[in-house]
């Protein structure tokens, strides 16, 4: 199985569409086209259902998405890490919550990296609890989280938020709404990010205090799951605006917001409370720090 085949079928994934996708990897339609072809006959296996609406993802590509973001994610870091040099020292572990990179992490890493070629950052996404836990432990000095956070355990400083909501197809009546109220979702079919990410808790607790009970169809390990259509033609995903801004048009949704306020993804930089980080943990969280604040005061401009 070539890397670069999992790559195309990853980003058709992401952008909804086999040009998309030849746009962000720089090749052609036709050759993308041709490299699903050769993964499906090595697999055996049909990935896309095609039809004038667009694409959707078969059983069998749902299965490997996952598997195929692993895949791709430690070959990247594998490359970066020869690129630049064996044994580079010191070497700075970064966990982060799913999301984190995506709607707030890229653009402070990237300069992080172009800063201080000579350290090597070892990056791994993962859910809510295994990020605070890699923080107890001592796996890393610090990690992007989201929230709530225990304020006895932890040094919290905010980094950026996002509005939760739903995306639906654009024939749903939920898509016609401006915003959308947590009592519309009483027995609705959900599909909601795992129990092991906050998303499903804050959802829970509104749910619980608005006195409805949640459907939940299906439970996902990554976050573009949820905008596969395949599974939105019967169901409503629970996801941020920040990643339906980027998701959701390609693939041929619409995102509605919470009207409650207070329905907020959040996320955090945490580190255990009184601990001092290394030099170059504390370089990187002064840069993330700054981004949070340059990003606020463009916003608010």
């Amino acid at each position: 199985m070539e890397i670069q085949h999992l790559k195309y079928f990853f980003y058709i994934c992401m952008t909804g569409g086999f040009a998309k996708a030849a746009e962000r990897c720089y090749v052609s339609p036709k050759g993308v086209s041709m490299a699903i072809k050769r993964l499906e006959n090595e697999l055996s296996c049909k990935l896309f259902e095609r039809s004038p609406k667009g694409i959707a993802l078969t059983d069998h590509a749902k299965y490997l998405l996952p598997v195929a973001e692993k895949i791709i994610r430690l070959m990247d870091n594998c490359e970066s890490y020869f690129a630049s040099g064996l044994g580079k020292s010191p070497e700075l572990p970064v966990v982060m919550t799913w999301g984190a990179m995506d709607q707030f992490a890229d653009t402070p890493i990237a300069q992080f990296k172009r800063r201080y070629p000579d350290i090597y950052l070892n990056i791994r996404q993962d859910y809510d609890i295994n990020c605070e836990a890699a923080v107890e432990t001592h796996e890393a000095e610090f990690a992007l989280a989201s929230g709530p956070v225990d304020a006895a355990r932890f040094d919290a400083q905010f980094l950026c938020d996002s509005r939760y909501g739903v995306v639906t197809r654009r024939d749903d009546p939920l898509s016609e709404r401006e915003t959308i109220d947590i009592r519309d979702l009483d027995g609705a079919p959900l599909i909601i990010l795992r129990e092991y990410q906050k998303t499903f808790a804050v959802l829970s607790a509104a749910a619980e205090s608005s006195g409805i009970a949640l459907n939940i169809l299906r439970r996902v390990d990554n976050p573009i799951l949820i905008f596969q259509r395949r599974d939105l033609e019967r169901a409503a995903g629970v996801t941020t605006e920040s990643l339906a801004e980027r998701f959701a048009e390609g693939a041929g949704l619409r995102f509605t917001p919470f009207d409650d306020a207070a329905l907020r993804w959040v996320l955090y930089l945490i580190k255990l409370r009184g601990r001092d980080l290394s030099p170059a943990a504390a370089a990187l969280w002064e840069l993330l720090l700054r981004h949070s604040r340059e990003s606020a005061s463009a916003t608010e401009e």
